[in-house]
């Protein structure tokens, strides 16, 4: 097993120390897959017990909520691994050393081909504590002008506007995720659609 983390030009997010009651005996990253960590760290628990709490580690990733003239840009994407397609906010990995709204900043104009004049972060929060080490960065996005889209080989998606007045009630009408979903209700809770 390569060193945890792993040096892939993704950014890995630090873990800070264990709470005193909860000593990790060992942590032991088992396997790698190019794409997330596979893992445990053995654990005594505060009545002096030892378990296994098993984790899959991914890549820190942003996800975009980007207005303009009162639409909010999406992409629609098809997932092999639920084998459907989806509405879904532009989002990707950040890169090691890249800031959030940098990440944002690059993914958007990759994924629908617009570049943002303004760009804030809504929130930073950890995914799936119970199995995840993975943090997710949900940033806003306004002031917009067309540049080029800029597709990774692996990605075939298509950008696509829904007034804001209708976003939410659009993507809960439909295949989409969990990232789109808070993405909309933070901003939405912002006042920003």
């Amino acid at each position: 097993m390569s060193d945890y983390p792993p040096d892939d030009g993704r950014r890995h997010e630090p873990l800070p120390e264990p709470h005193p009651d909860w000593r990790v005996i060992e942590s032991n990253a088992e396997y790698e897959t190019g794409w997330f960590v596979g893992g445990y760290d053995l654990v005594e628990q505060p009545d002096g017990s030892r378990k296994r709490y098993y984790w899959a580690e991914l890549p820190t990733a942003v996800v975009v909520t980007a207005v303009t003239d009162d639409q909010v840009l999406f992409v629609e994407q098809y997932r092999p691994t639920i084998r459907r397609e989806q509405l879904e906010l532009p989002a990707g990995v950040v890169e090691a050393g890249e800031s959030f709204t940098a990440a944002a900043e690059r993914e958007l104009e990759e994924e629908t081909g617009f570049r943002a004049e303004s760009l804030s972060l809504l929130e930073e929060v950890w995914v799936a504590t119970g199995l995840l080490r993975h943090k997710r960065a949900y940033v806003f996005a306004e002031g917009l002008e067309p540049t080029e889209q800029d597709l990774d080989a692996n990605e075939f998606l298509t950008p696509r506007a829904v007034p804001a007045a209708e976003a939410v009630e659009t993507v809960r009408s439909r295949p989409t995720n969990d990232a789109t979903l808070q993405g909309l209700s933070l901003a939405d809770a912002e006042g920003l659609l």
